[in-house]
């Protein structure tokens, strides 16, 4: 019965089935039934639906500056000024550090989350 569950659970986040900008919806969607007994419990899912949508852009602008670094050097002749270009990673070092606020804020809303979870009524 497991491996069927973890079938589901693998299906619904191929990326085939699902964009990677409903994950958020679907995933707070999912826990919003589990919370609903508190005041509170929309509220978290809100905020942690908004974490993981954070996450994921800044995950994007990090995928950006990779690929932006690999045209650089699989060009054909690679340029300098491509590749200084492309070993400028301001952009890529202010994605790093709002994916890392957005984890933190991630980590604790879950932390939240599983509490109510436990405590909640079955």
């Amino acid at each position: 019965m497991a491996s069927s569950a973890h079938a589901t659970t693998t299906t619904a986040l191929a990326p085939s089935a699902l964009e990677a900008e409903d994950l958020p919806r679907l995933a707070a969607s999912r826990l919003r039934p589990w919370l609903r007994q508190r005041h509170d419990g929309a509220v978290l899912t809100d905020l942690l639906e908004d974490d993981l949508r954070t996450a994921l852009l800044q995950l994007d602008t990090l995928r950006g500056h990779l690929e932006d670094v690999f045209r650089a050097l699989l060009a054909e002749r690679p340029a300098p000024l491509d590749l200084l270009e492309a070993g400028d990673d301001r952009h890529a070092q202010e994605a790093l550090d709002a994916l890392e606020s957005a984890l933190g804020s991630l980590r604790r809303r879950l932390s939240q989350a599983a509490q109510r979870v436990a405590t909640a009524p079955r």
